[in-house]
């Protein structure tokens, strides 16, 4: 007689089962890093951009994150696919980088190796700090933010820099032709930011000012160079 035991499912073999099928999920959502491809997203008009490091001095974490997707959103504005910032970051790692740190840029044997690894044609990367502060104004407070960023964009193949720029500035209360040149140069609109509100939002808004200044004249060249 067969024993019936052998084909029984015991609460322990059903949990190791999900268990097990929740892994192969997990797995197969996570890119592997062994072999890099260029293709993330349509490679654009001038091949792929990968916006990374970044180096901050203060600021939210949100107000970083806001940083970082500006800069990876201007290059595609400058028609380059964009790395995500997640798969550059891995990638460094993978490679054994020196961690990058405000006031010490990584060196360029560095950029191109990520460049490289990554089948990337154009490493941009730079520093922001902020300097948020609450001024009185009229009848009340009113919390302003300033950005300062300096931006680099390296030619992988030559591994050259290309373009920089320093100490560019962007306030979050900014109405004058800064912010209209910021303005037009990115995809996603500027943070709102409540007078007297929260830091976050006005340290977003600085950063995307700051950075859409610094990086226009470089978008201007390569677009006319289509």
């Amino acid at each position: 007689m067969m024993d019936s035991n052998r084909h029984m499912m015991t609460p322990s073999n059903r949990l190791a089962k999900t268990l097990l099928a929740s892994l192969v999920v997990l797995a197969m959502s996570v890119p592997s890093l062994a072999t890099p491809s260029a293709p993330h997203g349509q490679e654009g008009g001038h091949g792929v951009a990968v916006s990374f490091p970044w180096v901050f001095q203060k600021g939210t974490p949100t107000a970083r994150q806001t940083a970082q997707s500006t800069a990876e959103e201007i290059a595609r504005k400058a028609d380059y696919a964009s790395v995500p910032a997640d798969v550059a970051a891995a990638a460094w790692t993978k490679n054994r980088l020196p961690t990058p740190r405000y006031g010490s840029m990584p060196s360029r044997a560095s950029l191109v190796k990520l460049g490289k690894y990554l089948k990337a044609n154009t490493v941009t990367y730079g520093s922001v700090a902020w300097h948020t502060r609450s001024i009185w104004v009229n009848a009340g407070p009113k919390t302003i933010s300033t950005a300062t960023v300096s931006v680099y964009v390296l030619d992988v193949a030559s591994g050259k820099v290309v373009y920089s720029k320093r100490g560019v500035k962007g306030r979050s209360d900014e109405k004058s032709n800064g912010y209209k040149i910021a303005a037009a140069i990115l995809f996603t609109p500027l943070v709102t930011a409540v007078s007297g509100g929260p830091a976050t939002p006005r340290e977003q808004r600085a950063s995307q000012i700051a950075l859409g200044l610094a990086f226009a004249p470089w978008v201007k060249a390569v677009s006319a160079a289509r």
